[in-house]
């Protein structure tokens, strides 16, 4: 673990934006995160679906890449609106200017590193529903997807390696590396 150059009391870690690649374990990590330190846990990508009512492939193949992006835009808003949550983003939604300003400008972001191949191994074995595998030569396009997107993660306020580790160990990492308070089972969530 490591922390970049950003000076982390700036924030008050109101919202924390897991971000990372595809397979990085944003999802099971942030429902444990945002269980120990009583937030509120969102996936991005679920609240996409629910919007559109349809899978992530199904949205790309009949409305557009664009239009998934927009609708992602408008959860970042309302997410950056509210207090004491963990955030889920997909591995692509945080880099494109817009949505990276939005939760840099409105909480803490955290980068779920892990190599490029171990990622890919998990998403190609993965039961979820995921439009990159489903591109001729996939390997190649997901490493390259990967590192166009490297430089965004990259500028996080917190890096954690996932690769090899139990999910509860990243999440005290995280907890450690952010200094939040684990909430105790039946402890006031003030």
């Amino acid at each position: 673990m490591y922390l970049p150059n950003q000076d982390l009391n700036l924030h008050i870690h109101s919202r924390l934006y897991l971000t990372g690649f595809m397979g990085a374990g944003k999802s099971t990590i942030g429902k444990i995160l945002a269980h120990r330190i009583g937030y509120r846990f969102y996936d991005t990508d679920h609240l996409v679906m629910r919007g559109f009512r349809k899978p992530v492939s199904q949205i790309f193949d009949e409305n557009g890449e664009e239009e998934f992006h927009k609708a992602e835009l408008l959860v970042l808003h309302e997410l950056a609106r509210r207090n004491r949550v963990v955030v889920s983003t997909g591995g692509g939604t945080l880099v494109r200017d817009d949505a990276f300003h939005i939760a840099r400008n409105s909480g803490t972001l955290v980068y779920l590193r892990a190599p490029v191949s171990d990622l890919y191994e998990r998403v190609l074995f993965s039961p979820k529903d995921r439009p990159v595998v489903d591109v001729p030569d996939t390997e190649t396009a997901f490493r390259q997807r990967f590192e166009e997107r490297r430089r965004y993660y990259e500028q996080s306020d917190l890096t954690v390696d996932t690769i090899g580790r139990r999910p509860d160990d990243v999440v005290k990492d995280i907890i450690s590396g952010l200094d939040l308070k684990v909430v105790r089972h039946g402890e006031k969530r003030g």
